[in-house]
């Protein structure tokens, strides 16, 4: 058998020679070593002393000046020594008739209210076509912006484009007589805004 072999055959004896040892030397320090008794932290009561020269050039400001008290009021007495023609000037500006009219109010911004289930046509009507753009050939289409309330009714409409001013107002006009089913936000009825489009064409 050589050294090396028989090293290795002995290799489980030394290990556990060495365990023995370890455990033998860390049962007598644990046995000799003294109680630790935990003490709490103080701080260390230190005085600091700081020096500060006197000062001996104060500024000392002037004490403020006295302010003569306002009079206190006096009634007034009537008397009867005043003239009765006397009056009181004109005033600088009593021309009141010449004032420019105050501008109109802003026209009232219309909440935007989201909207998962668009409102149902239900009732259509069709614009009245003018005899005078019947005549002058006049052809176009018109987008209305309509708002529908919560019942399903119309309750607003203009314009947003249009081919001819004069087929505004009769789209406007049928714009009122739609019908619809309103728009519903969770189950629940709110107001919605779409477009309608009118096409005014003398072959249809």
């Amino acid at each position: 058998m050589t050294a090396g072999a028989a090293l290795r055959a002995r290799h489980p004896d030394f290990l556990f020679v060495g365990l023995l040892c370890a455990v033998i030397i860390h049962a007598i320090a644990f046995a000799l070593w003294p109680e630790y008794v935990p003490r709490p932290y103080r701080l260390r009561d230190e005085i600091i002393t700081q020096w500060i020269d006197p000062i001996e050039d104060w500024d000392v400001p002037p004490p403020p000046e006295q302010i003569e008290p306002p009079r206190p009021p006096v009634d007034i007495v009537p008397s009867e020594e005043a003239d009765r023609d006397e009056t009181i000037e004109p005033n600088l500006f009593d021309n009141y008739s010449e004032l420019p009219p105050l501008p109109p109010p802003p026209p009232p911004v219309e909440a935007f209210v989201a909207f998962d289930r668009e409102p149902e046509l239900l009732e259509r009507a069709e614009p009245v076509y003018p005899d005078i753009a019947r005549q002058a050939c006049v052809e176009g289409v018109v987008v209305v912006w309509i708002i529908i309330d919560e019942r399903g009714n119309v309750i607003s409409a203009e314009v947003a484009a249009s081919d001819a001013p004069i087929l505004n107002e009769p789209s406007i006009e049928a714009a009122y007589r739609f019908k619809f089913l309103p728009a519903y936000q969770r189950d629940i009825p709110v107001k919605s805004k779409i477009s309608l489009r009118f096409r005014f064409s003398l072959d249809g």
